[in-house]
């Protein structure tokens, strides 16, 4: 049943893109939380297809993908109802857009290193935490109009630009997951623009094979990096920690144990789905019946209004309560939206949670792309900014509820931001072209 399970979910994703590249009016936003959600279920259950002679718990996993199975097509169905009803636009084609994927991009890099110490500040740092990810934006669109018109000059340097902040991130940071997402948003609008099914086709599955190997290098050197990093060790010892994953570099293989039991420790959010799924089963655990559906409501709330507000993001309580397993309440275990929407109403909580989450990051999708087209910058940045908050398949309801107020705010203010600099900038020009002409 494994294999089934697996093969609906690729279906699911296969049905996806040829919805959306049905019209290309789309960011492929839907496509980066599809891929992302499968990245944290599917690896884990192959490497139990495959390993099914050492590795444990097989039950579970397979159980967690009948899961993960059923809200992959519900996800699509939600994508597709949110775009059932045809969209007609004047298209407006956008003046200058170089200079909006720059100010986007520096923008974004300004909020994300300049005001990191702002971070620590309740609902401060994360309207600038959110607000941070319109750099992706400027990459996404640049990086597309590159590869349309074939300027291999451009592709590299926006290539080395979306590098900027994974890297940063694993030597900063010591973490692969939060670089590894934002190339996945980034990227997934290449799936829409690219005319040939063929090269889209080949491009996902390089992607992801290179994006596996890459993965099963790093748990091999994650320990050293992560002592280098928070250790505090000096930037020459981070980047050689990290440069030992390039000298030892080694090509996934599905018939090598290590790496195996790589994508079964970390890429195998199936383990806590199906364990919670069980104890619920054997009476050992109770659904949840909108206990962290509440919650999410309760996130919406600011915490600078109310600084001992109950919630958090995060969620080793909820998955620790629901698991039977102890884990520390300082690190982050992410309960995913399988899980929850699993543990609050069972499989009907998984088709009707799939399904609303389909139907907003499919809407978002579309609006984002309307504004795009209309060339309305100020709408794009709300829509797609409030997408991305909702595309984090490991996260929390608390997170998505939180993340998209966070991103509505940080998105208004953006808006201010782009109209005074396009005002100054078009000033600027005018006073230029009046100086020219009293010249002559």
């Amino acid at each position: 049943m494994m294999s089934i399970y697996i093969g609906a979910c690729l279906a699911a994703f296969v049905s996806l893109v040829y919805l959306l590249r049905r019209n290309g009016l789309s960011l492929g936003l839907p496509i980066a939380y599809l891929y992302s959600l499968l990245l944290i279920h599917v690896p884990g259950a192959f490497a139990h297809i495959v390993g099914r002679d050492f590795l444990l718990n097989s039950d579970l996993i397979e159980l967690a993908m009948f899961f993960t199975a059923v809200g992959s097509v519900c996800f699509v169905v939600g994508v597709w109802l949110a775009r059932s009803s045809p969209v007609q636009i004047p298209i407006s084609r956008h003046q200058n857009p170089p200079q909006f994927w720059k100010f986007c991009l520096f923008g974004g890099w300004l909020l994300i290193y300049a005001l990191s110490p702002l971070f620590r500040f309740p609902s401060v740092g994360a309207v600038i935490e959110e607000g941070g990810g319109i750099w992706m934006l400027g990459v996404m669109l640049a990086l597309r109009e590159a590869f349309k018109s074939r300027d291999y000059k451009w592709i590299l340097m926006w290539v080395a630009a979306l590098m900027v902040f994974p890297i940063l991130m694993l030597l900063f940071g010591g973490f692969l997951s939060y670089g590894s997402a934002a190339i996945i948003i980034v990227c997934a609008v290449l799936s829409i623009s690219t005319k040939s099914r063929l090269r889209v086709a080949i491009g996902i599955a390089l992607f992801t094979f290179f994006s596996l190997s890459i993965f099963v290098n790093y748990f091999r050197h994650r320990d050293e990096i992560r002592h280098q990093v928070w250790g505090g060790a000096p930037l020459s010892a981070r980047v050689e920690s990290v440069g030992k994953t390039v000298q030892d570099f080694q090509w996934f293989n599905p018939d090598n144990r290590e790496h195996l039991v790589a994508l079964d420790r970390r890429l195998n959010q199936n383990f806590f789905v199906g364990l919670a799924a069980r104890r619920i089963q054997g009476g050992r655990s109770t659904y949840l019946y909108g206990e962290s559906l509440w919650e999410g409501l309760l996130a919406l709330v600011p915490r600078a209004l109310w600084p001992d507000k109950p919630v958090f993001a995060g969620s080793p309580k909820i998955v620790s309560q629901m698991t039977g397993l102890w884990l520390s309440p300082k690190s982050s275990f992410g309960v995913g939206n399988v899980m929850e929407f699993q543990i609050n109403f069972g499989l009907p909580g998984v088709v009707v949670g799939f399904l609303i989450l389909g139907w907003a990051i499919g809407r978002l999708d579309l609006r984002a792309a309307v504004s795009e087209a209309q060339g309305d910058f100020g709408k794009l940045m709300l829509f797609f900014l409030c997408c991305v908050a909702l595309i984090k398949p490991n996260g929390s309801l608390v997170e998505l509820s939180s993340g998209s107020a966070a991103a509505a705010v940080a998105a208004f203010a953006w808006n201010l931001v782009w109209k005074r600099f396009r005002a100054r900038r078009t000033n600027g020009f005018v006073c230029a072209a009046d100086g020219a002409l009293e010249l002559t």
